[in-house]
């Protein structure tokens, strides 16, 4: 077999195992059935915010996706038609992700539009003595008028009693030494 055969098989497969999996891409995002993940889909900042944000920028850019897979496929097809068909399959590999990248920057500047989503309310306002329910067991030194009574009877009083939460010998022990002591 010759070494200009063996590079039309490479990249003959190698085409259509991209073709598959930007199809599979594709048909998932446009479906809506690409849940939000690290991995496969449009990830950026701007579709990483929120499941609505992912999964409008896949859709969006799905069609695209499909394109660089059907670019991918005749190319990976015509890969096997000669000694010099892997200048079709490498060619419908560049062409296949230029496509993709192009909508996968639409995808981007879609999600963009999507409006942040609202805070939850969990943290600080939630339940503990500065926002929750006054009368829960766990909190009930948020009666008392020592804010670091607080320290360590939950995580929500953290952030409201950011360096409250350390004994006087600690906050001692950030001050220089006096030799005078």
């Amino acid at each position: 077999m010759k070494p200009v055969h063996i590079l039309s098989v490479v990249s003959a497969v190698l085409a259509l195992v991209l073709a598959v999996f930007w199809v599979g891409v594709g048909v998932c995002g446009l479906t809506g059935r690409l849940e939000r993940n690290r991995w496969v889909g449009v990830r950026s900042d701007e579709t990483m915010r929120s499941a609505d944000a992912f999964a409008l920028g896949n859709k969006v850019a799905a069609p695209g996706f499909l394109a660089a897979a059907l670019v991918l496929l005749i190319g990976g097809v015509l890969a096997f038609g000669g000694d010099l068909g892997f200048l079709f399959g490498f060619g419908a590999i560049v062409i296949g992700f230029a496509i993709a990248a192009v909508a996968a920057g639409v995808g981007v500047r879609v999600a963009s539009t999507v409006p942040e989503p609202e805070e939850e309310s969990g943290g600080c306002s939630a339940d503990c003595c500065s926002g929750g329910d006054a009368d829960d067991q766990a909190h009930d030194s948020c009666d008392t008028d020592d804010p670091a009574a607080d320290c360590g009877a939950s995580s929500c009083g953290s952030c409201a009693l950011q360096g409250m939460c350390t004994t006087e010998h600690a906050a001692d022990a950030d001050q220089p030494v006096d030799a005078a002591r």
